[in-house]
């Protein structure tokens, strides 16, 4: 019956010892993954300021078509 018992205690013990490595294990994953989660935050506002840039470029690109336009008509470089 001693046997038993010290086998349980062992088992037991052996158990432990894998929750605490998978608790420590966790709290590594965790603490990269509030990196990561940092680091995609800083690449989703990079992407909305590409975002809000093409858009104003593409505004003015508009623009400036629409102004060469009424030169080249103006001047009789293309037909009105």
């Amino acid at each position: 019956m001693l046997y038993n018992a010290h086998m349980t205690e062992t088992t037991d013990n052996l158990v432990l010892e894998l929750l605490r490595s998978i608790r420590g294990d966790i709290s590594v994953l965790n603490g990269g993954m509030r990196d990561v989660k940092a680091r995609l935050s800083s690449i989703e506002s990079y992407i909305a300021t590409l975002h809000a840039d093409q858009a104003r470029t593409a505004f003015s690109l508009d623009d400036v078509m629409s102004r060469i336009e009424r030169l080249e008509k103006r001047t009789g470089l293309v037909d009105a």
